[in-house]
């Protein structure tokens, strides 16, 4: 009977590793995604290979689950040595690493590259792939201890090349008692788009809530509505004047209303640096439809939105002679 004890100790710890494998959330307002889930419904009913995916994952993981819970009972009734006890132990916790759970199924591969060309067929996507650290840091956003960057997608933007990943940077610091611990400086969405237009200057568009130890190369724009969100730093006033116009400022501002959500921009010469802070870009778990499209429209919601500003700005690049 001890035997019984130990297993159910560690079906407990497997159904919390499972709980604790739910996706993170995202500051996104809730009528924002439900705007877009029509649209993911739709990607989603018409894309048969998401429901051979869903039907997939839910009979792995009922396999897997009645695995475990068959050598569970096996073990209440049978008298084991250690050494099969040993063996028992490794299964299970064997089971638990294949366990498919959320993206990191083998399913995700195939079958997000499908929504995300439905959604938008010039796009490539690969969630194993990220920005290169050394790209990231050109941009010179903070200065970071550790980087992460996955969820790749590539594609042009009015005969433009740019990329844009997740990526995480964290700070390292330690506590009194010299132990290392790890902060999140940022963790979101990050693009880059290479302009076919060197503006051989510096313009920096950041929310007005961080803080700045510097006030050199401050100005003054005239929308007050857009004053009290954002700060514009740059060593070339004219340029950026004529790049932040009305139409321009609106959509920032509209789309700060409508999400909750800010961005940072940067141009540095001939590359126009975005981040959207908005943690993960794309998290799907295949398990029923309604889930499927939350996740979904959360996902299109940030890309349309990082859409609208690389369009918006491209249109004013396109006037600007230089």
């Amino acid at each position: 009977m001890p035997y019984f004890f130990i297993f159910l100790f560690i079906l407990i710890i497997i159904f919390i590793l499972l709980l604790s494998s739910k996706p993170s959330k995202i500051k996104l307002k809730q009528e924002i995604i439900d705007k877009y889930k029509p649209l993911a419904l739709d990607i989603i009913n018409k894309n048969t290979e998401i429901k051979k995916a869903r039907i997939k994952y839910k009979v792995t993981r009922i396999l897997i689950t009645f695995c475990i819970f068959l050598i569970l009972i096996s073990c209440v009734y049978i008298t084991v040595s250690k050494l099969a006890l040993a063996g028992i132990i490794f299964g299970i916790v064997l089971l638990i690493c294949i366990y498919p759970r959320n993206k990191h199924n083998v399913l995700f591969d195939d079958i997000v590259p499908l929504i995300l060309k439905s959604y938008n067929e010039n796009i490539k996507y690969n969630h194993y792939s990220g920005i290169y650290s050394q790209e990231y840091s050109k941009a010179k956003f903070e200065y970071y201890d550790r980087y992460n960057s996955e969820d790749l997608i590539t594609g042009t933007i009015q005969n433009c090349n740019y990329k844009m990943a997740e990526v995480h940077t964290q700070r390292e610091y330690r506590d009194k008692d010299g132990n290392r611990h790890y902060q999140t400086l940022f963790r979101g969405a990050f693009a880059m788009v290479n302009l076919n237009k060197n503006f051989n200057c510096s313009i920096n568009i950041i929310n007005n809530k961080i803080k700045l130890f510097s006030r050199d190369n401050y100005i003054t724009m005239d929308n007050e509505a857009f004053e009290k969100i954002y700060d514009v730093f740059t060593d070339n006033k004219i340029l950026a004047m004529r790049l932040l116009t009305p139409d321009v400022t609106t959509k920032m501002i509209d789309l700060y209303n409508e999400t909750g959500i800010y961005f940072e921009i940067k141009i540095v010469n001939d590359i126009m640096y975005i981040r959207l802070y908005t943690s993960k870009i794309i998290e799907i778990n295949f398990s029923n439809k309604i889930k499927e499209a939350t996740q979904l429209a959360v996902a299109i919601a940030q890309l349309d939105s990082i859409y609208t500003i690389m369009n918006s700005f491209m249109n004013e690049i396109e006037r600007i002679d230089i």
